[in-house]
Parts: structure tokens; sequence; C-alpha cells
């Protein structure tokens, strides 16, 4: 609290942290705090799960903490992101063994899209409404990240009929607003391309000699 008043006086708009602090730390910095000032502590909580392990809570003193950096030797940044943004916020993130593959498998298969349009010389620099606002509803809905990365499969579904179809002009509209509208949440930043081939090579490396 002392902390709090000191560095944004009375009142704070936004205040969060895990689910874990809900009592009695942060009710005892409202009790405290608006027993002091007569006033509204914070407009708004916002709290967030927790990440659990294979069902269970991720802790130092069970040993199952994930690394971030050891993800990263593993996977691509946006894989990461893909797979913790597929739960809102306020929920549990249960991390198994299917989650980052199957988040790297969505990204593929996206990105795949992207440097399809590339090749065929589609710039990807247009707009659409419709993914723009659709975006805006789902972070309007208490930061429904989940909706708005469901709504991906329908976006590159179309983008890919599109290609096919030769309409360029539409895929172009398409890619161009998911590009901008998704980098929000740090996706579509990368390199298609070399998006494809890093992911590719990855799982090329995988395969026994024998068998490729």
């Amino acid at each position: 609290s002392a902390m709090n008043m000191q560095a944004f006086g009375e009142q704070i708009d936004i205040h969060g942290g895990g689910r874990d602090l809900i009592f009695p730390h942060h009710e005892n910095e409202i009790a405290q705090t608006e027993s002091l000032t007569g006033k509204q502590f914070a407009k708004f909580w916002i709290h967030n799960g927790l990440i659990k392990v294979n069902g269970q809570k991720m802790s130092k003193s069970l040993g199952n903490s994930l690394l971030l950096a050891d993800l990263l030797k593993e996977y691509h940044p946006e894989v990461i992101k893909f797979a913790l943004l597929q739960t809102n916020y306020r929920g549990d993130i249960n991390v198994t063994d299917a989650l980052f593959p199957e988040a790297e498998k969505h990204m593929l298969s996206f990105h795949r899209v992207l440097a399809e349009a590339k090749k065929a010389g589609v710039p990807c620099d247009g707009t659409d409404e419709g993914i723009d606002s659709a975006f805006d509803e789902a972070m309007d809905d208490d930061f429904n990240t989940a909706k708005a990365l469901a709504d991906l499969f329908g976006i590159f579904k179309t983008a890919s009929r599109m290609l096919r179809e030769k309409d360029f002009d539409g895929a172009n509209a398409v890619l161009g607003q998911v590009k901008k509208t998704y980098s929000l949440l740090g996706l579509f930043r990368a390199d298609s391309e070399a998006f494809v081939a890093r992911v590719e090579a990855k799982h090329a490396a995988s395969v026994p000699a024998d068998i490729a």
C-alpha cells in the first residue's frame, strides 16, 4: 500500500496479480488504504489464473517449474504466445505434453498460408474492417484472447480459399488485416517463410535416419 501511495497517489486505475493473492493480500490492501484515504483504492482488479503442469500447480517446491528459456530452445516465441493466449488470463493454464506441439502445428499452418501469399506476390498490406472489429469485440469481453485466436481458423481458411481461387485482392485484405491486428498479441510479426523453414527443419531433424 505504501509503495502504491508513493508511486501513484491515493487511487489507481488497474491493480492485478495472481488469483491466489486476492485473500488476504489484496483485501488487506483495500482495507488499509481505503480506511486511510476514504477513497476507492483501485477502479479495476485483474487477477490472473495459475500455471499448472499436467494438472498440478507449478511451484519450486514441487520441482515442476517450466522455464521460458528452456521453452525458447524448443519453440518459436510466437508458438509459445499462441499456446498461452488460448486460455483467458483469469483461467488456469494447464501445461500438458500436447500444449506446445499443438500450438506449433496451428501456427505452422497459418504461416504457410502467409508464405504462400508472398510467393504469389500478394503484399499482405490490405484492410478488412470485419476482422478488426471482431478482434476488438473479443478484447472488450474481458480480454477474451481465446475467442480472438479461435477466429484465426476461419480467417486463414478464407484466405487459403481466396489464394486457390486467385482472388489476390481479397487475400491481401484478409491477410494484411490479420497481420496488423494480431501483431497486438505478438503474432505474425515473424517472417513467414523463415518460420515455416525453422519448424520444418526441426521436425525433419527429429526423424531417425533409417525412417527418413
